[in-house]
């Protein structure tokens, strides 16, 4: 075969490719490589071809550099909250978009906590909730400590405004929030909890009212110290617990109350079309709707269960005004303002070069000027 041998450790290489989760065929389709050459290379460990190489170190989303470590790396065993689509469990394995996915965290969250020690930075400043306390006091708690009010949600201008704001407040108190491309298949988000550095990460295949859900949920697992195995069984109970939390803070039970009645002009919420008038006017997601409702006892469960068949995938809706998704945008969008903020304090502490920020940052020198500029700009009211 003409070309060059990529010289790599295919003992790497096959540990990658099980981390993955990818089945032979799949990886043979993402990388282009015939199945009976890749049989070659993963079985009887023929070096692969430099282009081979390149599009296997692709598909499996690596480094190319990872593949020429000198040994198979020790396999994180972080503990991870997953929080699974409708109809899904978490006792298969996860996709391949959510390992790749759980490795760009928890990479971002060793970066962030190594930054802190490094810089002298105080730690995430999250509070925990003793297990034992109700879903209605700890979505108080959440009020107070986000300084939240539901009348941001009624006056803002759109679900996504809402997103921001939210984000906004979770990362001031130094919790990193992603949002991370995982596709429709894929958990709805996750949370890594850390000692100094947690990280959430939201997937923004789901509309922006879906997400603000998702947010926070997930912000209650971190606040209770919650946490499961990557692929383990979720525990139901918990899981309840934390949207019952996340649905109350989003919605006062006597603010709905008096909604429902002056406005729907109904006793109770039977039917789809009413419950969609409820999110859209809270600017929250039907699931969340749903659950907040059966909850002040306005609706019931079978009308939930119609509900929670119902995908909130993309955006919610066109805005002409949306800016130029250029680089900067895109950082800012998938890793937020606490991220860059790290680097930055790295970079003025002297614990990183401009050079290793940008190399962070996957940026050029203009690029990373207007990523501080972004994330330096005063909250906008939505």
């Amino acid at each position: 075969m003409a070309g060059k041998l990529a010289p790599i450790n295919t003992d790497v290489l096959d540990w990658a490719v099980r981390e993955s989760g990818l089945s032979r065929r799949e990886l043979a389709a993402s990388a282009k490589i015939p199945e009976e050459r890749l049989h070659a290379i993963l079985v009887d460990h023929e070096q692969p071809m430099t282009g081979e190489f390149k599009s296997l170190a692709k598909a499996l989303a690596r480094p190319t550099a990872f593949f020429f470590l000198p040994k198979v790396p020790r396999s994180d065993k972080s503990r991870a909250s997953f929080r699974y689509p409708p109809g899904r469990s978490g006792e298969g394995a996860l996709h391949f978009a959510e390992r790749s996915a759980l490795r760009n965290a928890l990479r971002w969250q060793k970066v962030l906590s190594w930054v802190r020690k490094e810089s002298d930075i105080g730690h995430a400043d999250l509070p925990r909730v003793p297990e034992d306390l109700s879903p209605q006091a700890v979505a108080s708690h959440l009020s107070t400590w986000l300084h939240w009010d539901t009348e941001f949600q009624k006056k803002a201008t759109s679900p996504s405004a809402v997103f921001r704001m939210l984000r906004e407040r979770v990362e001031e108190h130094g919790v990193a929030v992603m949002q991370l491309s995982l596709g429709n298949d894929s958990c709805r988000g996750f949370s890594l909890p850390h000692i100094d550095s947690p990280v959430i990460a939201v997937n923004s295949a789901y509309n922006p009212p879906a997400r603000i859900f998702t947010l926070l949920h997930e912000l209650t697992h971190l606040l209770r110290g919650d946490s499961a195995l990557c692929g383990d069984p979720r525990n139901d109970t918990v899981e309840r617990f934390c949207e019952s939390s996340a649905a109350i803070f989003l919605v006062p039970a006597d603010d709905l109350r008096e909604y429902v009645a002056k406005r729907l002009r109904v006793r109770r919420v039977d039917d789809v079309d009413q419950v969609r008038r409820v999110a859209n006017y809270y600017k929250i997601s039907l699931r969340a709707a749903a659950i907040r409702l059966r909850q002040v006892g306005l609706a019931d469960s079978l009308l939930y269960d119609k509900v929670n068949r119902i995908g909130e995938f993309g955006s919610s809706g066109f805005n002409p005004n949306v800016e130029r998704q250029t680089t900067p945008v895109i950082r800012v969008r998938e890793l937020g303002s606490e991220i860059p903020r790290l680097l930055f304090a790295a970079r003025d502490t002297g614990a990183m070069s401009e050079t290793e920020v940008r190399r962070h940052l996957n940026v050029n020198g203009s690029q990373l000027a207007e990523i501080r500029e972004r994330i330096s700009r005063p909250q906008v009211e939505a």
